[in-house]
């Protein structure tokens, strides 16, 4: 019986003996656990972006923003229209015996639209006159004009360069003229020499021409006066060339 109870106190001893070194040696190796768990705090990066500089912007493409001159710039700006035109006529050429007749008339014009334009014109004309029997005539003529020009074919479809140079003309002119005739006709003398009559007399001009070229541009018309009357200096039909710029 002691044996037995001696043996049951041995195992006894034994077996919490055997308990208490597997815990002490769990202790020092997993017991600490913090120094085996794996930490869920990140690492600060210590990498740093590279700075953004122009050259690592998308290069522009130069071309994506050019435009015409009437729409805008290279840069896609508006640009603005230019609207006012200048130009010069070479007309009232007359040969009529012992007469002789020249006409230069500077303009300028303000363009509304590309094919229609108005604008301001003065009239020098010189006139020379030879009588067999008192000689020698010869004056200057002045005429203030106002006008307006029409292309009527320069947004036609598939229209040729000569169908986009065709016009139509309309003046006004209120012109002071000097003639050795009066109103009626008639060459009044004074001490045997001609004696200078001047008037006022005006004008309303139709007409049709055309040009070649853009913006620098020649030209050639024919008006005719639809106020003419037989007091009037001149005859009803005109001719005329000349340039323009820019109408």
């Amino acid at each position: 019986m002691r044996i037995c109870t001696r043996f049951w106190i041995f195992l006894f001893a034994a077996s919490l003996a055997m308990t208490t070194v597997a815990c002490s040696s769990s202790k020092g190796s997993y017991g600490n656990t913090k120094h085996h768990k794996k930490s869920t705090k990140k690492k600060k990066s210590t990498y740093k972006a590279p700075e953004k500089t122009t050259s690592d912007k998308p290069s522009e493409d130069k071309g994506a923003g050019y435009k015409s001159n009437a729409q805008g710039n290279a840069t896609g700006k508006k640009e603005e229209v230019k609207r006012l035109g200048y130009g010069c006529n070479l007309g009232a050429l007359q040969f009529a015996g012992n007469q002789f007749q020249f006409g230069l008339s500077p303009n300028i014009a303000y363009k509304l639209s590309e094919p229609f334009a108005v604008g301001f014109m003065l009239k020098l004309d010189y006139y020379y006159f030879k009588d067999d029997f008192y000689g020698k005539y010869s004056s200057f003529g002045l005429g203030p004009t106002v006008f307006a020009r029409y292309k009527p074919f320069w947004n036609a479809e598939n229209a040729t360069p000569f169908m986009q140079g065709i016009f139509l003309q309309t003046e006004y002119e209120h012109a002071s003229i000097s003639s050795p005739y009066d109103e009626f006709g008639n060459i009044n003398p004074i001490n045997g020499k001609l004696q200078a009559f001047r008037r006022w007399e005006d004008y309303l001009y139709v007409g049709i021409g055309t040009s070649t070229g853009y913006p620098s541009a020649s030209f050639f018309s024919i008006h005719y006066n639809l106020l003419d009357d037989i007091s009037h200096t001149r005859v009803p039909w005109n001719w005329r060339v000349g340039f323009t710029w820019n109408y």
